[in-house]
């Protein structure tokens, strides 16, 4: 008898556990025939992209970020991003916007006088007019054009002493001045040029002979630009009487994505240097490489970047 009491209590306990579980079961298979009647075309599939393969860039540091009409940002990649290193040309993009700042956009045309000191700067490629000879009359337009387009130390020189005759002062230290008002943090200036000192070797982390930045910084820097300075990068664009050697005319973008402004860079200590914008439908894109084997590297792993950001 006492058995019988016992499972009755089991059996008036568990009666309304089964039966919730009846009631459940019978709604889930109430719902998957439901979906299973429905037209083919009326049921909404769901495609899950895989996963990007692991992107190996041959740099010592890069970053990749989208910067969204909203104003927010997307961060794609980023190596070493806080890394002060050597940048080479790429300072030839504070060269400019100091060279504004002072001029404005208004005194393209004024005249300057090529001085030996600027016309015995380090040569560039590919002709031997395209630098400077000493008593040479260009505008602040044409010295932009050269240093922008080509990376003529000639040009980049002989506008920092055209700022400094205009306004006084010295030129480096409003480079300088300019980044830490930036925020800047890990930037650091010695000349208007990104030329290496002579006679002077890197030893990380004295670098206080050498012009030198992070690729955080160099998207701050680039950040800035597009919003302040478009010029800058509006005459990166330009199409010069001459090719410029492993720049960025042969590099191959998607449909959506068109090239807003670039610069080079290149040194015995910094090697290949690069920093591209793009815009596509949702905003913009800025890619900084730096510390790439050789020129060559710097547009063949930027290559590698846009096709790694489009798979």
């Amino acid at each position: 008898m006492q058995r019988i009491k016992i499972f009755l209590i089991a059996l008036i306990l568990a009666l309304p556990f089964w039966l919730g579980v009846n009631i459940f079961q019978e709604n889930l298979e109430n719902y998957f025939t439901a979906q299973i009647s429905q037209p083919l075309k009326e049921i909404v599939f769901v495609k899950v992209p895989p996963p990007k393969p692991k992107l190996d860039l041959q740099a010592k540091a890069a970053i990749s970020v989208r910067l969204n009409e909203s104003g927010t940002e997307k961060v794609f990649f980023s190596k070493n991003i806080n890394q002060p290193l050597p940048i080479a040309s790429l300072t030839k993009l504070m060269t400019a916007m100091i060279v504004l700042e002072n001029f404005g956009d208004d005194n393209l045309s004024r005249k300057v006088i090529v001085s030996p000191e600027a016309a015995s700067q380090e040569n560039v490629p590919p002709a031997s007019d395209i630098n400077l000879t000493a008593g040479q009359a260009l505008t602040i337009g044409e010295l932009l054009d050269r240093m922008l387009i080509y990376s003529v130390n000639d040009a980049a020189f002989a506008l920092a002493e055209a700022v400094d005759v205009k306004n006084g002062g010295n030129f480096v230290e409003k480079m300088t001045q300019k980044a830490e008002e930036l925020g800047l943090e890990n930037t650091h200036f010695v000349n208007s040029t990104g030329l290496d000192p002579e006679n002077l070797y890197y030893h990380p982390p004295n670098q206080s002979y050498f012009n030198y930045s992070t690729a955080q910084d160099l998207l701050k820097l680039a950040r800035y630009i597009l919003k302040n300075y478009p010029l800058i990068f509006e005459i990166t664009l330009k199409k010069g009487p001459y090719p410029v050697e492993n720049g960025f005319s042969g590099l191959i973008f998607p449909e959506n994505q068109t090239m807003v402004g670039w610069k080079t860079g290149y040194t015995d200590e910094a090697n290949g240097c690069a920093l591209l914008a793009l815009r596509e439908e949702n905003g913009i894109i800025i890619n900084v490489i730096l510390g790439t084997e050789s020129r060559e590297a710097r547009i063949r792993e930027m290559q590698k970047l846009i096709n790694w950001l489009n798979l």
